[in-house]
């Protein structure tokens, strides 16, 4: 066997509706040194059996079970250890790709060693795949200091459509992953920009169906269990996010000066930036409308 440059991890519970789809988008790549790699989180549909259907007949896709639910971010993060590739893309289960998506990321960040993950523009669509919106995914994380590039990502990130880029393992590796809480994947993409810039692909490949999770867990004690299984409390959540943001400052080895600089910008930039994402989720909490609209009207 030889080693896949990329790696696609598709975490997934109970997925089955759209996951055939999800998974011929990801085999169809015309990018096909990779591997798909499936995690399964215990899932009481058909999940597993389609799973393992396909591994049965491409030695590409590789498949990861576990006996019970230990949350949406263990999940995710079981995927980074167990990858093969040097590059790793997460890969939604009710989400697909065009075709030459990979191709295209893994050829922005060849041409840019100074880049630590590349992303594409986003597409829309709704529980039947019909277009909702497209959305242009350009946060310009492209600063060559790290302080710039922090504030270029708080500032401008919305929908967080660019963890689903193709990032360098070795990085994503140094940083604290997907976290027991919600919004964790904000922290996580603020903390890879301190490590290097974003490549933009600008062409819609990466097509989208947000708000399932939302949909399933309707209130916030739910959406905390998704992510994370097991008793005790977590502290408010503008506490978890101002602790991972600090502890992502301090593990990013900066040095002294650029760690000033980075400091002195998350404690400026963050705390009104957090205000208006947390009035945005109760705009929407209370509009009462479908996750779908909701998110995309945020």
């Amino acid at each position: 066997m030889t080693t896949p440059r990329v790696t696609i991890g598709l975490p997934v519970y109970n997925g089955e509706r759209y996951l055939r789809e999800s998974i011929d988008s990801v085999l169809g790549q015309t990018f096909g040194d990779l591997e798909l790699l499936v995690a399964d989180n215990a899932s009481t549909d058909g999940t597993l059996e389609l799973v393992h259907d396909y591994a049965r007949v491409d030695s590409r896709v590789r498949v990861l079970h576990s006996d019970r639910n230990q949350g949406a971010a263990w999940n995710y993060n079981r995927l980074v250890g167990e990858a093969h590739g040097a590059l790793f893309r997460w890969h939604a289960h009710d989400d697909s790709l065009l075709p030459t998506a990979i191709e295209r990321c893994v050829a922005a960040l060849d041409a840019d060693p100074g880049a630590v993950l590349a992303h594409t523009w986003t597409r829309f669509v709704d529980d039947d795949g019909a277009p909702v919106r497209d959305f242009v995914d350009d946060l310009h994380v492209d600063a060559a200091s790290p302080a710039r590039r922090l504030r270029a990502t708080i500032e401008h990130l919305s929908y967080c459509n660019v963890v689903f880029g193709v990032v360098r393992r070795d990085v994503l590796a140094r940083t604290a992953l997907i976290a027991p809480f919600v919004g964790s994947d904000v922290a996580l993409i603020y903390e890879l920009s301190l490590h290097g810039r974003f490549a933009v692909v600008p062409e819609f490949l990466f097509v989208r169906r947000p708000g399932n999770s939302v949909r399933s867990n309707p209130t916030r004690a739910a959406l905390e269990a998704w992510f994370r299984t097991g008793a005790g409390r977590r502290p408010p959540p503008a506490i978890d996010h101002a602790r991972s943001g600090l502890a992502a400052i301090h593990r990013a080895g900066l040095g002294p000066l650029e760690e000033a600089r980075v400091l002195a910008t998350f404690g400026t930039v963050w705390p009104p930036a957090y205000a208006r994402r947390a009035r945005r989720r109760r705009r929407a909490r209370q509009a009462r409308t479908s996750p779908v609209a909701s998110l995309l009207s945020a």
